[in-house]
């Protein structure tokens, strides 16, 4: 190992080490129903999120429903997913025409099988794709199926965490909180700010956001070469705070696009881990 390889591990784990107990506090505190810095911001989305859902905040459930919020919420994900992926030729913001007849040569079509495997990889948070998605999907389903889904797999996994840590501090209780309430929380207050930091930073360092069609470019042998682009910065930052595997480029995070800097690569190493980092500082404080 060289000697910069070194310094950058060492700086790594001080900057996450640095950010595991204030995020952790701040997750502790928003899952308690405590204020914080973003309420004012951010309090009145909660509260239009419970209105329209019908979620009483006040009120908690036992761990058996629970779980089947979770479940439920689980599957109502994967119908969507499944159905906006089957249905992507018939819907807008799809500038290469994927799933339609006017599909570039090289697009792989959305059978059924694959909608089915994309759809239950994704709201299970394990991400696995038998495609590439800039030659399988539109613009449109890479963020209101994909990106979406980040969060709120993502969101699931937060407030299943949250509910494990209640219950080892309320050993009498009968209740572990509220599932969709929990979720709320996890997605408004965590995933959103932090995915909207990381996004914004991504774009400055050369991530694309963008819904324009593909560039094309004349290589030095006078070919035409078609380069993807579209919008990556915003899908990027909630794969990794989330711990998606699932990108908008078929290599993922290797993709140069995707992670166009040492510095970006850097920052998105960091997300993989900082929430998981923070929970245990959350859990310390909760159950400590």
């Amino acid at each position: 190992m060289t000697m910069t390889g070194f310094v950058y591990i060492v700086v790594f784990f001080l900057v996450l080490l640095a950010l595991t107990k204030p995020l952790g506090l701040y997750m502790a505190r928003v899952f308690e129903g405590e204020r914080t810095f973003l309420h004012p911001l951010l309090r009145p989305l909660e509260r239009l999120i419970y209105k329209l859902c019908s979620i009483r905040e006040t009120s908690e459930q036992r761990w058996t429903q629970y779980s089947a919020s979770a479940i439920a919420f689980t599957l109502v994900g994967f119908l969507f997913v499944y159905a906006i992926q089957r249905l992507q030729g018939f819907l807008p913001i799809n500038p290469m025409g994927f799933s339609t007849g006017h599909a570039p040569s090289y697009a792989t079509p959305m059978t059924p099988d694959l909608a089915f495997n994309t759809a239950v990889s994704f709201v299970t948070n394990t991400n696995w794709q038998a495609y590439g998605g800039e030659q399988t999907l539109s613009y449109l389903v890479q963020m209101a199926a994909l990106t979406v889904q980040n969060f709120l797999s993502a969101a699931t996994g937060i407030a299943v965490a949250i509910a494990l840590i209640r219950g080892f501090v309320r050993k009498q209780a009968n209740t572990i909180g509220n599932f969709w309430v929990d979720a709320t929380r996890a997605t408004v207050y965590v995933l959103l700010p932090l995915s909207l930091a990381f996004a914004l930073f991504s774009a400055f360092a050369g991530c694309p956001q963008t819904l324009k069609s593909y560039e094309k470019a004349t290589t030095v042998e006078g070919a035409t070469q078609t380069i993807a682009v579209g919008p990556v910065a915003s899908q990027e930052s909630i794969k990794l705070l989330g711990t998606n595997g699932g990108g908008f480029f078929n290599v993922n995070s290797v993709h140069p696009y995707e992670s166009p800097t040492p510095l970006t690569n850097f920052t998105e190493v960091l997300a993989l881990l900082i929430i998981s980092s923070g929970l245990t500082y959350t859990f310390w404080k909760d159950g400590g």
